[in-house]
């Protein structure tokens, strides 16, 4: 884990029940299409770009989570990677990982998002991207910026 996060991270983990424990089978969802993950209509979506060989994705798969739950923000959060299928569903038991994941093999998304790097994550409205990680911040800086856009949209 990154320093500056191991609470925060051990605290997502425990709090969403996602330490990676055995216990029951996962329903896991792997889609083709973000259309599929998310249909249009459904509500603002985070989606959170990663890969599984990467562990401050993961991270930030989780912490992302937890944070749109700590907020009670009425936002899905929907995993976008390039990996193989196979090593994808590995990684979602393994992880307890029940939201969506869109398998972009053909890069559809991480070009439509201009995502050279993961992680990454872009909120969406509708079809209306409303943010989008600055990657000259850091993890913890990305992250504050996101509260803070999130803290504007659903202010009342």
């Amino acid at each position: 884990m990154r320093p500056e996060f191991p609470i925060f991270t051990a605290a997502a983990l425990i709090a969403a029940g996602l330490t990676g424990g055995a216990g029951a089978a996962v329903d896991v969802r792997i889609c083709s299409s973000l259309e599929e993950a998310a249909p249009a209509g459904s509500g603002p979506v985070l989606l959170v770009f990663f890969s599984t060989e990467c562990s401050v994705c993961y991270e930030e798969l989780f912490e992302s989570r937890y944070l749109l739950d700590k907020g009670r923000w009425p936002v899905a959060v929907v995993g976008v990677t390039l990996g193989l299928r196979d090593d994808l569903e590995v990684f979602l038991e393994k992880h307890a990982w029940t939201s969506p994941v869109v398998l972009d093999r053909r890069k559809v998304l991480f070009r439509k998002f201009k995502v050279d790097a993961v992680p990454f994550r872009a909120l969406l409205v509708g079809t209306e991207e409303v943010y989008r990680d600055d990657p000259y911040l850091g993890p913890r800086s990305r992250g504050e910026e996101l509260t803070k856009c999130l803290t504007r949209l659903f202010a009342h």
